[in-house]
C-alpha cells in the first residue's frame, strides 16, 4: 500500500494507527512487525504514539532507523560476509582521518584535492556504483582516476581497521541479505510487516533493502511526493512515483484532509506546486477554514526586507504573545541581517540548524586575519589565522612557539618572529611565518586608506581563504564561500551606517552581536532554513529571499528536476504556516562591496494573483509604476529577451533610459520607448500604458 500523505494530513498517526490495527484486528504479533524511518527523533515519536495505542507491546516491535537497522543485521549476520561482529562504526570525522591517511598513502596533496570535496564524494561515488551509475558528473576524468584509486585504499583501510563507514551499514546489508542464507531466512521469518514512514527520501540502496526485507510484498510506505527536498543526499524521486509499477497489486490511498493550514494558504501552495511534472497529485482539503490569504511584499533592499519582518513581528508579539513565528531561508547566509536587526530589536529567536553567523568557521578565519591587523600580538587569533589555510606553520611548529612565546614573555607573534631569525623552525615553516608577515603588513597598510568592505575582501582573498575553498567545489564549500561574501556585506552595511570607516568599530560591533546574553527570554521566533523547517509547522512563517538566483537556486538554472526540488521546497516552506503566511522578496540585495538588482521569483508568478495580496506598505511596489514610463522594480517582457525586472531607470522623459535584468539574457541597457515592453500581470501581459497593481491590497486580519 502506498499512502500518500499531503502536508498536515497525520503520516506519523497514519502508521501508528496501522501498526495498532495490525496487532489489535489481525493479530499480529508485536515482533513481527518493522518500522522504518530517518532520524532517532522520528523514531522515538512513532514508538511512543504505538505505546500509547497498544501498551507494554509496543516493546517487542522493531522501530528503527536505516542505519541502526543495518548495525543490528550485521552485528548478527556480518560474518557470513566476512565482516567481524565486533566491527567499528566510524563517522564522519573518522572518515575524513581515514581518507587523509590515504592521501598520504597516495602521495596526494590536500592542496590538489581538498578532504571536504574527496569526504562529498565517496558517498556520492559509493551509491553511484551500487546503481551501477558513473562517478560524480562534476569530477574529470584524471579526477574519477584519482577518486577510484582513494575509494580503492580507503576500503581497504576500513577492512584493516574493522570498520565500515555509514554507507556500509546499508550498502553491506543488501550484500548481507542477498548473498547471506541464514540471514535472509530470519528476514523472511521476522519481518512479516514492513511499513516505511518519508518514502519521498529513499535513495536507491534503502530501496532495494526494502525489496530485499519485504519478498511477501507486505509494505506499507507513507510519503509525500511534493516534498521531497534531499536529492543533493541521494534521495530518489522515482521510488515513490514508480512503487505502483513496482508493486502491481499495491493500492493507493491519499491522505488529503490538511489539520494544519488554512484554506487560503493551501490554495496559494497547491497552485504553485501543480506546476511540476514529476508528481501523482493530490487536493488538500483545508479543515480549519478560509483564513487570510497569504501577503506578498516588496522589499527595496534586503535590509528594507528585513525591517518589514521585524516590525511585523515585534506586532504579532505585542498582540498574540503565544505565536510561534519562523522566518525561512534559502540558504545560511542569509541569516546575519536578520540575527543583527533582531539582536538590536531585542527581539528573542534561536536560530535553528545552524551556528550563528558570526560563529561561523570561515568568518571566524576572516576574523582572526582583520584582528591581527589591529593587534599583532592578538594571542587568540594568531593560532586561527596561521592555520587557517595551512602555510607550513602546523602544530609541532604553534606548540613551539607557544612554549617559546610563554618561557620568554612574548607575544605568539614576537615568538615566531624570533624562531624563525634562529632558524629553530622547519624551513617550511618559517616561510609560512614570512608570508603571513608581509600578508599583515599589507592589510595593515591600507586600513583608513580604503572602504572597511574592501579591506575586508582583501583580507579574505589574499590569505587564501576563497582559494581554499573555491578548490573544494562542494555545495558546503560555495555556502561558505557566500558567507564570506556576507562578511564583506556586513563591513559594508556597518561602514554606510555608521558614517566611518573604523575597523575596531567594526570589530567591536561583531562582538557584541555574538554576545548570546542579550537574548535570555524563551524565543517563540526560530529562524532557519527550509530544509530545517520540513515536519514543522508555526503559527505564523515569513518565507523570504524570493528571489531568481536565491530562491529558485541558481544551481537549478536549465535543469528541470533541479527546479521542480526548488518548487517542492517552496511548497515545504509555504505549508509549514498554520495561519499567516507572508512571502518576500528584495528589488536589491547587497553581494559584497555592490548592490545588485534583483528579480522576484518565478514562484510568485506561478501562484495564482487572486489567492495573494500585495502589502500596501512595500516599498516600491514591484509593479508599480506612473503610465507611460518605467521605475525600478517593474516585471516586463521584452519581444525578444522574455521576462525580466528594471534595475535601474533614468528620470522620466522621451528618451528614458532603462536597465533591465532579464531571467535568461541578463542585463540589458534600453530605451523605453523603443523597446516595445510589456508589463507583466500573473504571466499574463499588459499594455505599460496602464498602471496597476499586482494584487489586491488586505485588510489587516487578527494576527496583524
Amino acid at each position: 500500500m502506498l499512502v500518500l500523505a499531503g502536508a498536515g494530513s497525520g503520516k506519523t498517526r497514519a502508521i501508528a494507527h496501522r501498526i495498532a490495527f495490525l496487532i489489535r484486528e489481525r493479530g499480529a504479533p508485536p515482533w513481527t512487525i518493522l518500522a522504518v524511518t530517518f532520524t532517532n527523533k522520528a523514531a522515538g515519536e512513532m514508538r511512543a504514539r504505538i505505546d500509547a495505542l497498544v501498551g507494554a507491546t509496543a516493546s517487542d516491535l522493531w522501530v528503527s532507523t536505516f542505519h541502526a537497522l543495518g548495525v543490528r543485521l550485521l552485528r548478527r549476520f556480518g560474518p557470513d560476509i566476512g565482516l567481524p561482529s565486533g566491527f567499528m562504526v566510524y563517522d564522519e570525522q573518522d572518515r575524513r582521518a581515514l581518507l587523509r591517511r590515504v592521501l598520504q598513502e597516495l602521495g596526494v596533496t590536500e592542496r590538489e584535492y581538498p578532504l571536504p570535496r574527496l569526504a562529498a564524494a565517496v558517498p556520492q561515488r559509493k551509491n553511484a556504483a551500487f546503481g551501477g551509475e558513473d562517478a560524480p558528473r562534476w569530477w574529470r576524468e584524471r579526477d574519477r582516476v584519482i577518486l577510484d584509486g582513494v575509494l580503492e585504499r580507503y576500503h581497504g583501510l576500513l577492512q584493516a581497521d574493522r570498520a565500515v563507514d555509514f554507507d556500509d551499514l546499508l550498502i553491506r546489508s543488501v550484500e548481507l541479505l542477498e548473498c547471506s542464507d541464514k540471514a535472509r531466512a530470519f528476514a523472511e521469518r521476522r519481518f512479516r510487516h514492513l511499513l516505511v514512514d518519508e518514502y519521498q527520501d529513499t535513495n536507491r540502496v534503502q530501496y532495494r533493502l526494502m525489496r530485499l526485507l519485504a519478498p511477501h510484498r507486505n509494505i506499507f510506505v507513507v510519503g509525500d511526493e511534493d516534498q521531497s527536498i534531499y536529492n543533493f543526499r541521494g534521495a530518489d524521486l522515482r521510488n515513490i512515483l514508480e512503487f505502483e509499477k513496482d508493486f502491481p497489486t499495491a493500492q493507493l490511498v491519499k491522505l488529503e484532509d490538511n489539520y494544519r493550514s488554512t484554506s487560503s494558504i493551501l490554495d496559494a501552495a497547491a497552485t504553485l506546486i501543480a506546476h511540476n511534472e514529476e508528481r501523482k497529485g493530490k487536493t488538500l482539503v483545508a479543515q480549519r477554514g478560509a483564513g487570510e490569504k497569504p501577503t506578498v511584499y516588496a522589499a527595496a533592499s534586503d535590509s528594507g526586507e528585513c525591517v518589514f519582518v521585524a516590525d511585523r513581528i515585534e506586532s504579532l508579539r505585542k498582540q498574540s504573545p503565544g505565536t510561534r513565528i519562523a522566518v525561512l531561508f534559502r540558504t545560511h547566509a542569509q541569516t546575519r541581517l536578520f540575527e543583527e536587526e533582531f539582536v538590536r530589536r531585542g527581539i528573542p529567536h534561536v536560530l535553528v540548524g545552524g551556528q550563528r553567523f558570526y560563529d561561523r568557521r570561515e568568518v571566524k578565519d576572516a576574523l582572526s586575519y582583520l584582528r591581527l591587523v589591529l593587534n599583532p600580538h592578538d594571542n587568540a587569533s594568531f593560532p586561527r589565522a596561521i592555520g587557517s589555510p595551512p602555510r607550513g606553520f602546523g602544530g609541532a611548529t604553534l606548540a613551539m612557539t607557544q612554549q617559546t612565546a610563554t618561557e620568554r614573555g612574548l607575544s605568539f607573534w614576537d615568538a615566531a618572529a624570533q624562531l624563525a631569525e634562529e632558524n629553530a623552525i622547519p624551513a617550511r615553516a618559517s616561510q609560512g611565518f614570512e608570508s603571513f608577515r608581509r600578508l599583515r603588513e599589507s592589510l595593515a597598510d591600507l586600513v583608513g586608506k580604503t572602504t572597511l568592505g574592501e579591506l575586508v575582501q582583501k583580507a579574505i582573498e589574499e590569505s587564501g581563504l576563497t582559494g581554499s575553498l573555491g578548490r573544494e567545489n562542494t555545495v558546503e564549500a560555495e555556502a561558505r564561500l557566500e558567507n564570506l561574501r556576507q562578511l564583506v556585506t556586513a563591513a559594508t552595511d556597518y561602514q554606510e551606517r555608521e558614517g566611518e570607516p573604523s575597523l575596531a568599530g567594526f570589530l567591536d560591533a561583531v562582538s557584541l552581536l555574538t554576545d548570546l546574553d542579550t537574548v535570555k527570554e524563551e524565543a517563540p521566533c526560530l529562524l532557519m532554513t527550509l530544509h530545517s523547517a520540513k515536519g514543522l509547522e508555526f503559527d505564523a512563517v515569513f518565507l523570504t529571499g524570493l528571489e531568481e538566483g536565491l530562491f529558485p537556486h541558481f544551481r537549478s538554472a536549465g535543469d528541470r528536476r533541479a527546479m521542480e526540488e526548488e518548487r517542492r521546497l517552496c511548497y515545504v516552506g509555504m505549508t509549514r504556516a498554520r495561519t499567516l503566511l507572508v512571502l518576500t522578496y528584495a528589488l536589491s540585495r547587497r553581494s559584497a562591496l555592490e548592490k545588485e538588482g534583483r528579480t522576484p521569483s518565478r514562484f510568485l508568478d506561478e501562484i495564482s494573483p487572486q489567492l495573494l495580496h500585495q502589502d500596501p506598505s512595500a516599498e516600491p511596489s514591484s509593479l508599480a509604476r506612473t503610465p507611460g514610463h518605467f521605475f525600478p522594480g517593474t516585471v516586463v517582457r521584452h519581444p525578444r529577451f522574455g521576462e525580466g525586472t528594471i534595475v535601474e531607470a533614468e528620470p522620466p522623459g522621451s528618451e528614458q533610459k532603462i536597465t533591465v535584468l532579464f531571467r535568461g539574457a541578463g542585463r540589458k541597457k534600453l530605451v523605453a520607448r523603443f523597446a516595445h515592453l510589456e508589463v507583466v500581470k500573473g504571466g499574463r501581459p499588459q499594455k505599460p500604458s496602464h498602471p496597476r497593481r499586482p494584487y489586491p491590497v488586505r485588510t489587516p486580519g487578527p494576527l496583524d
